[in-house]
C-alpha cells in the first residue's frame, strides 16, 4: 500500500475537486489517499479574515511533514496551486537530505507557482511566485504546467510578479505582518526582476499587454483546466496523465 498526501488549492473545499480528477483514477487496491488539513488561505481568500499566503504555507508545513514521518506506508505527494507550493516546497527540503527519515516515492504538482525555470525553456517561462528547484534524484516529480496558465507559466518579465510579492504575506487580520513584510522586501532588495528597461516603450507595452492577456486567462479557466486540456505530446489529460505516472510506482 502507497498513501498519497493531497494539498488542495485556495480556496478549494475538501477534498480537493482538482485532485479529485487523479485520485479517481488511482488503482484503490495499492493506493489510499489522505488529505492534509492545510488552512489553503491566502489573505481574504477564502474568507475575508484569513491568514497570509505565506503563513498558511509555514503552518502548513508542519502539518504535512509530521503527517509524512507519521504514515505507515511509502507517500507520495500531490498539490495544486498553492498546495503545490506547499508539497514543493517540503519535498525540496526532502530532496536536499533535511528528512532522511522520510519515506515519499513521488510528487505530483499541478500549476505549482513557484514551478522552477527551465534552463531550455525559449520563452522563459517559471513560476509566478519565483523558481524553486527540486532535487529527482530520490524521487520522480511531475508538473503539470499549461502554457496557458500563467500561475505556473508566467513571463520572467510579467508585472504579475511584483503582485505576487506585494501579496505573498497580505492579511486583513494581521495588516502590521504585511507591512512589516513589504518593508523587510524593500530594505533586502527581495523582488522578483520584472521588466529590464522602462525606457523601452514597446516593451514595456508589450509585457503589460501579456501580462493583461495572462490575468484574463486566469480568470477564464486557464488555471482549472487541467481535467479537461491534454498533457503536451499526449492523448490524456493533465489530470489523466499524473495518474499514470502515479500508478507507474511500486511499492
Amino acid at each position: 500500500m502507497i498513501t498519497v498526501l493531497e494539498c488542495r488549492g485556495i480556496g478549494e473545499t475538501i477534498p480537493s475537486p482538482m485532485l479529485a480528477n487523479v485520485t479517481k483514477l488511482l488503482d484503490p487496491k495499492r493506493f489510499r489517499s489522505i488529505e492534509v488539513p492545510w488552512s489553503a488561505q491566502y489573505g481574504p481568500v477564502p474568507a475575508p479574515l484569513g491568514t497570509a499566503f505565506d503563513t498558511s504555507l509555514r503552518e502548513g508545513r508542519k502539518i504535512l511533514i509530521d503527517m509524512i514521518a507519521a504514515d505507515p506506508y511509502p507517500v507520495i505527494l500531490k498539490g495544486y496551486s498553492g498546495g503545490a507550493a506547499l508539497v514543493g516546497n517540503v519535498a525540496a527540503e526532502i530532496a536536499r537530505g533535511e528528512h532522511p527519515e522520510l519515506d515519499v516515492r513521488g510528487v505530483g504538482l499541478i500549476s505549482d507557482p513557484l514551478r522552477p525555470q527551465d534552463p531550455w525553456d525559449p520563452q522563459e517561462r517559471w513560476g509566478i511566485a519565483g523558481s524553486r528547484p527540486i532535487s529527482r534524484v530520490w524521487f520522480p516529480v511531475w508538473h503539470c504546467a499549461d502554457p496557458a496558465d500563467a500561475i505556473t507559466n508566467c513571463p520572467a518579465d510579467s508585472p504579475l510578479r511584483t503582485f505576487a510579492d506585494q501579496s505573498a504575506a497580505f492579511s486583513l487580520a494581521d495588516p502590521r505582518a504585511w507591512g512589516a513584510d513589504l518593508i523587510w522586501r524593500l530594505r533586502t532588495g527581495r523582488w522578483q526582476a520584472t521588466i529590464r528597461d522602462w525606457r523601452n516603450v514597446h516593451d514595456v507595452l508589450r509585457t503589460y499587454g501579456q501580462a493583461i492577456n495572462d490575468a484574463e486567462g486566469y480568470l477564464t479557466g486557464d488555471h482549472t483546466s487541467y481535467h479537461l486540456r491534454r498533457y503536451p505530446g499526449s492523448t490524456r489529460t493533465y489530470t489523466e496523465w499524473l495518474a499514470d505516472r502515479i500508478n507507474e510506482i511500486q511499492e
